[in-house]
């Protein structure tokens, strides 16, 4: 099994995304997304997921050619078409100015319009907490979770993150579906034919199963029933409905080449912590150090870290089926 280097890797995904169709400025941000995806050891929303991008830009869900652009803006707002390329593109575009108006008036917000799948939420509020910034973000994605007491595909998994900055160590990230599992988990344990823990999805007939290929025809569940259910919810209002985008029912499914752009969204919150009070790093460590001190816990984000140094020392090993799926589908 071959090793690359995380720059090995970013060079893999650009001219990948470029033969089947991205532009220099789509395939950077992707790429760049994917890098740190695989630095950070999620080879399921990385390399592992690379192959979606690819036929996307090759059947037209994703623009390979958008330029994304800012639209609206206030004092502390700003809206960015995605023009159905990469929301990557479009977060990168409008950063700058996120990261201004935050600084500027305490808070800041980001809405993507005419969107595409965000991968690794944790990646855009990792990057504002590098620039001093406490962060949220919501995106949602094409129906695969059933509402709490439904039967049927509604919601998406729905992701949503939050970061906050640390002194000399890596950002604080939360990151996670409201789904009770990643989607991406299920479509490998039935690719794999292995089962699914149970509390993970229904059949189509609506009963409680652990075979992965019967959730896939069925409904994935949200975590922990009704909070899941609600978090699911203020995800697809934050990420689909405020920002002009499809809800999870109406989105183009991520998972096959039909239906065309899924034409969601994602929003990002972005917060000044020295708007509103001094010490806000200081503070954040001492309650860290005594959550931690004496425990076996672990600070969310400090294992991302760990793997991010791993990888940029030693690399990271890529199977040479994923690397010819990938050369495949790049010159199909």
């Amino acid at each position: 099994m071959p090793t690359l280097t995380l720059d090995e890797i970013e060079t893999l995904c650009f001219d990948a995304l470029r033969r089947v169709g991205a532009s220099e400025q789509q395939a950077y941000a992707a790429a760049l997304e994917l890098r740190d995806a695989e630095a950070e050891g999620i080879r399921n929303v990385g390399l592992g997921y690379i192959h979606l991008y690819l036929k996307h830009l090759a059947c037209g869900k994703v623009v390979g050619d958008a330029e994304p652009a800012i639209v609206k803006t206030g004092a502390s707002a700003t809206v960015v078409d995605a023009a159905h390329g990469f929301c990557h593109t479009a977060f990168l575009h409008a950063e700058p100015r996120l990261i201004e108006c935050a600084q500027r008036e305490g808070i800041g917000m980001l809405a993507i319009t005419n969107s595409y799948s965000a991968g690794v939420v944790g990646w855009f509020v990792r990057r504002l907490a590098q620039a001093g910034l406490v962060a949220l973000m919501f995106a949602n994605s094409s129906k695969a979770v059933a509402a709490h007491g439904g039967k049927v595909p509604f919601f998406g998994t729905n992701p949503l993150a939050f970061a906050a900055p640390r002194a000399g160590e890596e950002p604080v990230v939360v990151d996670m579906a409201t789904a009770s599992t990643a989607r991406v988990n299920i479509v490998r344990a039935a690719r794999e034919g292995e089962p699914i823990e149970a509390g993970h999805a229904i059949d189509e007939n609506g009963d409680p199963t652990t075979d992965a290929a019967a959730a896939l025809r069925g409904a994935q569940l949200p975590l922990a029933g009704p909070k899941g259910f609600g978090l699911g919810l203020m995800v697809d209002i934050l990420g689909g409905v405020l920002t002009g985008g499809h809800c999870s029912y109406e989105a183009s499914m991520f998972s096959n080449n039909e239906g065309g752009p899924p034409n969601v969204g994602q929003s990002i919150i972005a917060i000044d912590p020295a708007f509103y009070a001094p010490g806000f790093v200081e503070h954040l460590e001492q309650m860290l150090t005594a959550m931690t001190d004496g425990n076996d816990v672990r600070v969310p984000g400090e294992r991302r870290g760990a793997l991010r140094a791993h990888h940029a020392a030693h690399g990271v090993e890529v199977p040479d089926a994923l690397l010819e799926q990938i050369a495949e589908l790049s010159q199909s």
